[in-house]
């Protein structure tokens, strides 16, 4: 149980360190976080964690699952940025190469996709 509670936080300092390089633009300090990534989470896709059962109060699974809760929505936060670096160089490609068909999607300050029209296409300014 011990052993899985460190591998978990040792899989949530790398989810970390991938935001980092992602938001750096470190794509190869990228890559050899994926190649320390996989070992851990066949580990911990391996175990047999029995369901959380709320009338239980010593379950001595409960670390293991904050910590996997934690690596969960680290995750999620590292797949948000993935998603929004491609929708930017989609917009890009698509505005260099005309193939815009006039609108964009574009994210405001709070972060929500908000249309705007383009009135000429890059290529024909």
């Amino acid at each position: 149980m011990q052993q899985a509670c460190d591998k978990a936080r040792e899989l949530l300092k790398i989810l970390e360190m991938e935001f980092i390089a992602l938001k750096e633009q470190k794509l190869d300090e990228f890559e050899e976080l994926q190649l320390k990534k996989e070992p851990i989470l066949l580990l911990l896709s391996s175990l047999d964690v029995p369901k959380a059962d709320p009338s239980d109060s010593e379950d001595a699974w409960a670390p293991l699952r904050e910590i996997v809760s934690q690596c969960k929505e680290a995750h999620r936060k590292n797949e948000i940025l993935i998603n929004r670096k491609l929708d930017s160089i989609r917009l890009a490609l698509n505005t260099m190469t005309g193939n815009s068909q006039g609108s964009h999607e574009m994210y405001d300050k709070l972060g929500k996709i908000s249309q705007r029209r383009s009135r000429k296409k890059f290529l024909e300014a």
